[in-house]
């Protein structure tokens, strides 16, 4: 007996609601990371401008050049999207020949090193970091193939709590947890911002 094809309406529907609703949380995610990224530029914009520092200094504008542009480059984000130049990147190193691919957040640690004013080198130092967590976030979080590298990534750092640490297991995972987020955050923004032609602003990758 042939099957009438209104009977798979009812299916049809539901992927396309499923969808739908999958693609409102992706614009959610990306238009929480592009605010919380802009909460952190003000902040920086604010300190900088209270206490009358340059604001020709290279630190200063190789972070807001970072901001600008992981707010402009957000939507694009996201390990599925990733995959193939990372997979590319692994393939050239293993084969002894890397990929010139210049690491934009360890760029701008470095230019941020050299800022003169101490504490408004500290006050870079840790938005930068909170800019990292952040992104890191939005990375495993942001998407449907985020969302599988979390689930892979949380169960390894339980396995690896309960292996190595016998007290304080809570503690352990939520700095591990912090350790992880920057790291993929940072990693996002080598691998993402290269596919773009990505640069920090005032600042020649072959120095």
């Amino acid at each position: 007996m042939q099957t009438l094809p209104f009977l798979y309406l009812p299916d049809a529907v539901t992927l396309v609601l499923l969808l739908l609703v999958l693609g409102m949380l992706r614009s959610v995610a990306v238009s929480h990371i592009r605010q919380e990224l802009l909460i952190i530029r003000k902040e920086m914009i604010t300190f900088w401008l209270d206490r009358s520092l340059e604001r020709s200094d290279a630190g200063y504008l190789a972070l807001r050049g970072l901001i600008d542009s992981s707010i402009r480059f957000a939507p694009r984000l996201s390990p599925a999207r990733l995959l193939f130049v990372y997979r590319l990147e692994r393939k050239a190193a293993k084969q002894g020949n890397p990929l010139p691919i210049a690491d934009a957040a360890r760029m701008v640690s470095l230019i941020i090193d050299r800022t003169a004013h101490k504490n408004g080198r500290e006050k870079l130092k840790r938005l930068q970091m909170e800019m990292s967590l952040g992104m890191g976030t939005f990375f495993l979080m942001g998407s449907i193939s985020g969302w599988a590298v979390c689930f892979v990534v949380v169960l390894k750092m339980i396995k690896r709590s309960l292996a190595h640490y016998t007290v304080h297991r809570t503690d352990a995972f939520f700095d591990m947890a912090e350790r992880v987020l920057s790291r993929f955050g940072r990693r996002a923004q080598r691998i993402g911002f290269a596919g773009q032609g990505w640069a920090v602003p005032g600042c020649d990758p072959s120095e």
